[in-house]
């Protein structure tokens, strides 16, 4: 039986429903038109305590009625409340209709969009091994739209916005199966909220994999904000209803010629040849068809026939000995070479990737949306969405598509504006062609942040590079962190730290950061602050020593620099030894102190000789792995690091050796991806290195491209400084050391290589 004039509301109103405290909403929806329609609100503690009839906080705490206009249309104007672990329970009655919503709570509305980390589901993450509270636990919803926002049986998203979802509604974590496709970051963060504040955390989980940016802008707000209209113009994908409607064709004609495609070889694969769909595929690969095939196998001459003339004796040409050039061609099916027919009304010149079609996810997941008070806001951009050069017009069309979309659009209290959290983009994001382009966007980003006239704060997560499926819980902890910063106490740091400040003493910089919370600390495992560099007035940047100060700044220098005019940290498009924090597990931004032209430091991470390892990737599109920093070309070797015997830094390279024919070889591998080698050494024409000689025998030290150093008969640490023989920048493809040693085995001490 069809319901007549049925009650109609938004589709973020329903059962187990979060919506945001201290703010007045808005619920609107249709009905009977020029009808009386009612909403009564009901209020009971859920703690199971008896409540009295008197008391006005409990019971049936609000009665509305209003009349629908004359097409059906009515609006509920809804006070604000205090967020609690209370259920409420809405009821609409108009006529004989009735709409009841059951345990919706008051608490705060968080919305998650965006790709990457975002969007990855918790059936695809593993959440770190620590007991969840159960009281926590019953305060999270999750709003989960389809990650596509395909919804039914349909297949592509239609350019008519979307306004309420036919399947998308609010779960509780008791929805084990729905809660499998949740994103791990918005429970992550819910859950971490949540047990701090000890109210209901409600997380709208929109992210989307392989999305950019301008699937989220509405068309509305790119065709008023001139200078992005000109730009997605400039940039050859504005989308008019016309050209959309001929993607889609151009997609629904590719899907077909798939599934054409994908029947044909399984039919092979089974022997169950389908004629129709045979020649279909061979129109589609501009090949002959099955028909065709047939027709001309139907005229070969088979040795089978009754009159073949493979039955008779063919005799060579007198001027040749070969029967090649006797066989008749003409017998071969001459093959009619199809380009295959386009039904596209766009051809691949104006093709766009559906990664980049704009307002698409505005109108199958954000439209409906429409009128849902929030407390903010998270967002996480895609790999490609750095070759975009004007990326500040996308992120204000972003703003504004949400400030269209979710309430409250006006605020009188700064405490009620919704936040707006940006997750910088991970190293695995690096482009071959232009591995820094990944600083410089998450720099904009930064900066972006910084002139908001709302609450906003940045995640990075360069210091997670390991494949690990625990990373987007991490995330979800971080942002939840700087949330609670922004809006719950002031304790609490607002992004991730980050230097806004040098003051400059003798040879030294004092670098100043804020969002400091607690104070910095060193990562775990680590006794040394690496990552800094600082340049002089060439602006030739080199790795520098760095401590921290009373753990709240950070003093770093150089020996060899006097007069030091900037400084940077994790400036790398690898940034593997980028890994100190603040209290709170946030790790410090990395950051250039200035954008004027230099040239930066070379990853030399195996210079300190603390390490044996490094993070970091072997060829181009590999994950990042454990990798050794050392290894032996010549001779056998075992490299260990010696925390107790060293020069400096927190150990020195202990080895012991079997030469060679006299030698044993070692060298740092420069050939990880990571490392972006040759490695260039600019304005330096020395090599120093420690070296201690447990043995006291006669040695030499070789160096390939430098000259060759003795190694002297005593037991102290000696300071060998070794010529570069090029009268140009040292240029390292590779370092080779070789121990020269007349005894079969011994052993060695390394540390402190630095180039002067």
């Amino acid at each position: 039986m069809i319901e007549v004039n049925p009650i109609i509301l938004p589709s973020w109103i329903g059962n187990k429903a979060v919506f945001q405290q201290n703010v007045p909403f808005v619920i609107e929806g249709t009905a009977a038109p020029s009808a009386t329609i009612t909403l009564e609100i009901s209020k009971d503690p859920t703690d199971g305590r008896k409540v009295s009839k008197l008391d006005t906080d409990y019971g049936v705490i609000l009665s509305l009625e209003t009349t629908t206009s004359d097409k059906g249309r009515f609006r509920f104007n809804i006070p604000a409340y205090k967020a609690s672990t209370d259920t409420y329970t809405f009821v609409f009655k108009c006529f004989q209709n009735v709409v009841s919503f059951n345990d919706i709570r008051c608490g705060d509305v968080w919305v998650f969009l965006g790709n990457d980390f975002l969007s990855v589901p918790m059936k695809n993450a593993n959440a770190p091994k620590t007991p969840l509270k159960r009281h926590v636990m019953t305060n999270l919803r999750f709003f989960t739209p389809t990650r596509s926002g395909l919804e039914g049986d349909e297949e592509d998203i239609a350019y008519e916005v979307k306004t309420h979802f036919k399947e998308a509604g609010w779960i509780k974590i008791t929805d084990t199966k729905k809660l499998a496709d949740v994103s791990s970051s918005a429970f992550s963060f819910a859950y971490t909220v949540a047990d701090q504040v000890n109210y209901p955390i409600g997380v709208v989980d929109l992210s989307t994999p392989g999305s950019t940016i301008l699937n989220w802008l509405s068309d509305e707000v790119i065709d008023n904000q001139t200078a992005l209209c000109d730009y997605i113009n400039e940039l050859g994908l504005y989308t008019d209803e016309e050209r959309y409607n001929a993607l889609i064709k151009r997609d629904r004609r590719s899907r077909h010629e798939q599934n054409v495609e994908n029947a044909v070889k399984e039919g092979r694969k089974n022997l169950d040849i389908d004629l129709k769909k045979e020649n279909e595929y061979g129109e589609i690969k501009g090949e002959s068809t099955a028909s065709e095939n047939i027709e001309a196998a139907s005229g070969l001459d088979f040795p089978t026939s009754a009159n073949s003339s493979f039955k008779k004796p063919i005799k060579p040409a007198d001027d040749n000995g070969s029967t090649t050039k006797n066989l008749d061609f003409d017998m071969m099916s001459s093959m009619q070479v199809k380009s295959g027919k386009s039904t596209a009304n766009v051809d691949d010149s104006q093709y766009i990737k559906k990664k980049f079609r704009p307002s698409t996810l505005y109108r199958c997941k954000l439209a409906a949306l429409s009128g849902l008070s929030v407390r903010g806001m998270c967002f996480s951009p895609e790999a490609e969405e750095q070759l975009f050069g004007r990326y500040d017009l996308l992120l204000m069309g972003l703003l504004g598509t949400l400030s269209q979309t979710f309430e409250p659009k006006e605020v009188y209290d700064d405490s009620l504006m919704p936040s707006f959290l940006l997750v910088a983009m991970h190293p695995k994001c690096v482009d071959r062609d232009f591995p820094y382009k990944v600083l410089e966007f998450n720099e904009n980003l930064r900066e972006f942040t910084g002139k908001l006239n709302m609450p906003s704060g940045i995640i990075s997560l360069h210091d997670l590079l390991l494949p690990d499926k625990t990373k987007t819980f991490t995330l979800g902890v971080r942002l939840a962190v700087i949330a609670m910063g922004l809006h719950i106490t002031p304790k609490m740091p607002k992004s991730c730290p980050e230097c806004i400040g040098v003051e400059k003493a003798g040879n030294k910089l004092i670098l100043e950061f804020e969002n400091l919370a607690d104070g910095l600390r060193l990562a775990e495992g680590q006794t040394e602050l690496r990552g800094f560099a600082v340049c002089g007035e060439d602006r030739i940047f080199y790795p520098a020593q760095a401590r921290i100060l009373h753990g709240v700044r950070v003093m770093v220098w150089r020996d060899d620099i006097e007069e030091p005019v900037s400084v940077t940290y994790g400036f790398s498009p690898f940034p593997h030894d980028a890994t100190f924090k603040n209290l709170n597990d946030l790790p410090v931004m990395p950051f250039r102190f200035d954008r004027l032209p230099a040239y930066y430091a070379p990853d030399m991470f195996f210079t300190s000789c603390d390490d044996l390892e490094l993070i970091g990737m072997k060829e181009w599109g590999d994950d990042f792995e454990v990798l050794k920093v050392f290894r032996t070309f010549k001779g056998n070797g075992v490299i260990s690091v010696d925390t107790m015997n060293k020069s400096e830094g927190s150990g020195s390279l202990h080895i012991r050796y079997e030469t060679e024919n006299s030698l044993y070889g070692f060298e740092p591998n420069l050939d990880y991806a990571s490392l972006m080698a040759p490695l260039i050494v600019r304005n330096k024409r020395k090599m120093v290195v420690d070296v201690f000689n447990p043995d006291a025998v006669k040695k030499e030290l070789r160096v390939s491209g430098f000259v060759t150093k003795e190694i002297r008969q005593s037991l102290n640490w000696q300071r060998l400084e070794i010529e570069w023989n090029k009268d140009e920048d040292i240029v390292l493809e590779h370092l080779k050391f070789t121990v020269v040693d007349a005894s079969k085995n011994g052993e060695i001490y390394i540390d402190n290589i630095r180039f002067v």
